[in-house]
């Protein structure tokens, strides 16, 4: 690993002087989490993040059919059959953690006024709480099979036409009207070209019903430089809830299109984020596991040193395909 070096010689300065240092560290590693972000955003707000103590498994009521409706005249008899139109997405509790390990003696090197510029092990913690989000944002992006099944289910196969991926929280995509699978299909256009609005604006038009429409737009940093440049000033400057905390935003028919660098290349994910769950589970939501053994976690019984592991139990969840598109291979 190639990190800095000091060689310098102890001399009058260095021994009665110490180096000028700011109590702070600067982020270089991470990506952007636009999508965890407003997630997490609507879970302050109390939309959409679904908390629950427990639970075999996660479901999710869906409505899948209509009622028979129609015109009617005198003498006209109506059916008497009864009409199947609600059902349940399944999904199973994931766990997702980040490690926390750390050496006593490091930890007593960084005690006492004299010594301690910043707390290590906060330093860690925080760390911790980035390394999780950001694992979350590729598991989020992804399809649910990766590290043999135990990821958080993904983007890549709710937001599908069932040509790649043919099922869903346990119900299988198909064409049939009044039909379960056919309730789950998203606008998917794996085809893709060269940017344009008039290709976003299809998509973003056949996921649109009613009052429902797109509210985030995620795609890589290239394909927001297109945005920003065909886009109008008002559009680049307009607020929004992302742009609230930090983020650099434009809009398109009123959603938030945002740089998300898990997002992968060439695609853009067009997204209502009112049909979209993140499941946590109560007490296991961002939590230290061995907070009660005091600010260092868990002591390892045959070392000199201390575990812990930030966890999170839950799962990302779509109970409204319909309302999200994704476009690929956008040049």
């Amino acid at each position: 690993m190639a990190l800095p070096t000091d060689g310098r010689s102890i001399n009058n300065i260095l021994s009665t002087t110490l180096d000028a240092k700011l109590p702070r560290i600067t982020e270089n590693f991470f990506n952007t989490n636009a999508l965890i972000q407003r997630l997490l955003q609507r879970s302050s707000a109390g939309e959409t993040t679904v908390r629950y103590d427990g639970g075999a498994e996660i479901r999710s009521t869906i409505l899948y059919n209509g009622l028979p409706s129609h015109s009617y005249g005198k003498g006209s008899q109506f059916g008497t059959n009864f009409t199947e139109f609600l059902t349940d997405l399944q999904f199973q509790w994931k766990r997702v953690c980040a490690e926390i390990n750390v050496d006593h003696m490091d930890v007593r090197k960084n005690m006492g006024s004299a010594a301690q510029i910043m707390n290590f092990v906060e330093a860690l913690a925080k760390n911790a709480v980035m390394s999780l989000k950001n694992e979350l944002g590729n598991e989020i992006y992804s399809d649910g099979t990766g590290n043999n099944n135990l990821n958080f289910d993904g983007l890549l196969n709710a937001v599908d036409d069932g040509t790649t991926y043919a099922s869903y929280g346990g119900i299988t995509r198909n064409s049939t009207v009044g039909d379960p699978g056919n309730a789950i299909k998203a606008y998917k256009n794996a085809t893709g070209g060269a940017f344009s609005f008039p290709m976003i604006n299809t998509a973003y038009g056949n996921v649109r019903f009613d009052d429902a429409k797109v509210d985030l737009i995620t795609t890589t940093q290239t394909i927001w430089n297109k945005f920003w440049e065909r886009s109008q000033p008002q559009d680049r400057n307009a607020p929004g809830p992302l742009r609230e905390v930090g983020f650099e935003t434009i809009r398109f028919n009123g959603a938030e299109v945002i740089v998300d660098s898990h997002c992968e290349s060439g695609t853009a994910f067009l997204l209502d984020t009112a049909f979209i769950e993140l499941w946590l589970m109560e007490g296991v939501d961002f939590v230290r596991r061995g907070a009660d053994f005091g600010p260092n976690g868990f002591p390892v019984f045959n070392q000199d040193a201390f575990m812990d592991q930030l966890i999170v139990y839950g799962d990302f969840i779509v109970p409204g395909p319909r309302y999200q598109a994704q476009i690929q291979n956008i040049s």
